[in-house]
């Protein structure tokens, strides 16, 4: 089977050199007309919307878009085509086409959200690029206009181009209204997510009850304490066999790290001489070793875990039991 080569024309041919350049049907004209400056605006026009259109992730806006620029090529075929060169032309934009438009401006603006103010383009990508192609059509209606002045232009074109400005202007609402429901279901399903992992009486026990697994892994009985952000008691819980001296302690460590914001065994370093708590040893509130740790809720403090009963290493384990069973909820 032989290779099939596409022949393709060279890119220049010289023609235009002179600040001429040649109309479908075999006429030349200046490059710097009216009739290029339209056909030019909205060869330009239509390469602004193939932007949006490869940014933009909604599959049906990028249809419409797509068809758009079809059309485009239609009329851009027809404004650099002289009288001779009209008459040779397929293909032309039918008033069915412009209704079209109609009908996708009347479905699309029956969801936008209300608009209160002009619109500042920027916040969204693919709807400032939407804008950037609204301008665009816009001048080159401008343009259309000014050629429609001084030769016989088929008034479907400006109308269809006119029409397109308003599709653009809407499509750019709907992405932009889209991105912003999205944000606001995302904080909202956020906030139920934060809402579902608290820190209550429920999860209280959860997270103790987690740590007396493990304390029972260890054959030791320990004093858990949970306390909120403020530091003030949510749960108690001790064990049968933990010495009463525990329970003060399991409470102070939670309320340390509730406090101060912080891991209680982080303290021991911050506590010495040359320490920036140097002092908080005096402090009868707090505990500066470890077996207070704090818990959060997407990186939120949320309260704290002390406890008390074994060496310091044991308090650790057993508290970092209890918030890795909050962290799993």
């Amino acid at each position: 089977m032989k290779d099939v080569y596409t022949n393709l024309m060279k890119v220049y041919t010289r023609k235009g050199d002179s600040g001429e350049t040649g109309l479908f049907g075999g006429s030349r004209i200046a490059k710097d007309s009216i009739k290029v400056e339209a056909y030019g605006s909205i060869d330009e026009a239509a390469a602004f919307i193939g932007e949006a259109r490869a940014i933009i992730k909604d599959e049906k806006v990028k249809n419409i878009l797509h068809k758009i620029q079809e059309k485009f090529l239609v009329i851009g075929a027809h404004l650099a085509s002289d009288s001779n060169g009209i008459n040779k032309l397929k293909e032309s934009i039918e008033e069915s086409d412009i209704v079209e438009l109609e009908k996708i401006i009347d479905e699309y603006s029956k969801t936008l959200l209300p608009l209160y103010k002009f619109i500042i383009s920027g916040d969204n990508r693919e709807s400032a690029t939407l804008h950037v192609a609204r301008t665009v059509v816009r001048r080159s209606e401008r343009r259309i206009v000014t050629l429609k002045e001084r030769e016989n232009i088929d008034p479907k074109l400006l109308k269809y181009v006119n029409r397109v400005s308003d599709v653009l202007f809407v499509l750019s609402r709907v992405v932009e209204d889209d991105a912003t429901v999205k944000s606001i279901s995302e904080a909202i399903i956020n906030t139920l997510n934060s809402n579902e992992k608290k820190l209550n009486l429920e999860s209280a026990k959860k997270i103790v009850e987690a740590g007396e697994k493990k304390a029972k892994e260890l054959g030791l009985d320990f004093v858990l304490t949970v306390v909120n952000k403020e530091g003030h008691l949510i749960l108690e819980e001790k064990m049968d066999n933990a010495i009463f001296a525990s329970i003060d302690i399991a409470f102070k460590k939670a309320y340390t790290a509730a406090a101060l914001k912080i891991d209680t065994v982080n303290l021991t370093e911050l506590t010495k001489p040359t320490g920036s708590l140097y002092g908080l040893q005096n402090d009868s509130r707090y505990i500066i070793f470890g077996g207070g740790f704090l818990l959060r809720v997407n990186g939120e403090i949320v309260g704290a875990i002390g406890v008390s009963g074994g060496t310091v290493e044991q308090d650790m384990e057993v508290a970092k039991a209890c918030v890795e069973a909050f962290d799993k909820m």
